[in-house]
């Protein structure tokens, strides 16, 4: 497959990078890091999403002085390459018709495809499989890259708690050919939330339902933004799987979360059920659909979805 894209990018006079939409640190370091390879070559690249990304990703491009220098749109190219993307509600943005399409990603469940795919799914991050495959092309990042890279590591496998044997040889490497400083890439990510993040965290504790399952405990809320921090935190406070429910205005997203089962195969079940799209790994995952539904209606189709899988009914802690 190495030689097949080597192919496609010596073929291509123009290539697009996409991520997905509000892109997380792994998607955005992910095209960056490709887009720095890319240019290396002499080639001409294109990074579209919707020209946002995540307060994290945020803070850590602010604090590496890294430009985005993002477009709302590309104009067609002979190639596009997806990262971290694993439907196309995910993606936000047409493909163009007559482009190749290469995929990387660690998402198992999907709903986009592609004519060359680098995916694994034992990999807890998509950069691991970038870097992966750009090591084997030759690539070599600057510090600045790499301090980027590690970051992206860091908190795609919450600072090596979801790491695997191929994660920590990719930091040994990442740290061997740039020289980058572990502590100050660590230090890229801390974090202090805004009001509006403490306030979705409050919310989303406050609504909190918890269910058992065995000795197993499912956590169900709802919130009005930052489900998918609010589902990692709820992790951190004792629950094995959480489920947070968003209500987005023209949209309804559900944040997953868990260590214990595979929380990307219940979205794709629910997904079903609500005409929309879900997609992620067995750790993490998010739902997206357009069709709105009430929140009782989408906690009910949580909970039976687990009590199918899990083949047990949940049973309400009070």
């Amino acid at each position: 497959m190495l030689n097949e894209l080597k192919r496609l990018i010596e073929a291509s006079t123009r290539i697009t990078l996409m991520t997905h939409r509000n892109p997380d640190l792994d998607s955005l370091a992910s095209a960056l890091l490709f887009r720095d390879y890319l240019n290396e070559l002499g080639k001409l690249s294109c990074l579209t999403n919707n020209c946002t990304a995540d307060k994290e990703a945020k803070q850590v491009l602010s604090r590496l002085g890294i430009e985005l220098n993002c477009t709302q749109t590309c104009t067609c190219s002979d190639l596009t390459i997806l990262f971290d993307v694993a439907n196309k509600v995910q993606l936000g943005v047409e493909i163009c018709q007559g482009s190749r399409v290469v995929v990387f990603d660690h998402h198992e469940v999907r709903g986009i495809r592609g004519d060359l795919e680098f995916i694994d799914p034992e990999s807890p991050s998509t950069i691991e499989v970038v870097i992966s495959v750009l090591r084997e092309l030759g690539y070599a990042p600057s510090e600045l890259m790499a301090k980027l890279a590690l970051a992206a590591i860091l908190s795609e496998t919450n600072r090596f708690s979801r790491a695997t044997q191929g994660t920590f040889e990719t930091v040994t490497w990442l740290l061997k050919v740039s020289g980058v400083n572990y502590k100050d890439a660590l230090a890229l990510l801390v974090r202090e939330l805004d009001e509006s993040a403490k306030i979705a965290l409050v919310k989303g504790s406050i609504r909190l339902i918890p269910y058992r399952a065995g000795s197993m405990i499912v956590c169900v809320t709802n919130v009005n933004a930052y489900e998918g921090l609010v589902a990692g935190k709820l992790l951190d406070i004792g629950c094995d799987a959480a489920f947070v429910v968003s209500d987005h205005g023209d949209e309804l997203r559900i944040a997953a979360r868990s260590r214990l089962i595979n929380v990307a195969m219940v979205l794709s079940k629910i997904a079903e059920e609500l005409g929309g799209e879900g997609g992620g790994h067995e750790g993490a995952g998010m739902l997206v659909t357009k069709v709105k539904q009430p929140y009782i209606k989408v906690l009910n189709l949580i909970v039976s979805s687990l009590e199918n899988m899990l083949g047990e009914k949940l049973r309400e802690i009070k």
